[in-house]
């Protein structure tokens, strides 16, 4: 799969030694988006682990299946994670995440890119 990739749900590139994930607008995290997002992330990482900066902000709405699915397994091959959130909404939804999944993995909510960039830059190889 290429470095620059995108489905119905997200859109991938890798830049730099980082994984950017983009959510499109208005996403809604079903159980089965959630599994194609974490498929696909997985394709365009061809088994090489990345620090991951992933844009949260266009989520409107996850069914709770999808966010256990992506605090269980959603990890694999992630060296670090930079949520960029934005204030209430999707900062209390990432909030679950955290106490539910990633303690093993450095991560960071942020809320701009160049905070990602500088937390997220000492994890490339």
């Amino acid at each position: 799969m290429r470095p620059d990739y995108e489905n119905a749900y997200a859109e991938y590139r890798i830049k730099a030694g980082i994984l950017f994930l983009y959510y499109k607008p208005e996403a809604c995290l079903s159980l089965k988006a959630a599994e194609e997002v974490v498929q696909d992330r997985l394709a365009v990482q061809m088994g090489q682990p990345y620090p991951v900066y992933c844009d949260v902000r266009p989520i409107i709405d996850s069914e709770k299946e999808a966010r256990d699915f992506l605090s269980q397994n959603g990890n694999a091959l992630v060296r670090a994670l930079a949520f960029r959130i934005d204030y209430p909404v999707t900062e209390i939804m990432m909030q679950f995440y955290l106490q539910n999944g990633s303690a093993a993995i450095p991560t960071q909510l942020v809320f701009d890119i160049r905070t990602a960039w500088n937390f997220l830059s000492s994890f490339r190889e």
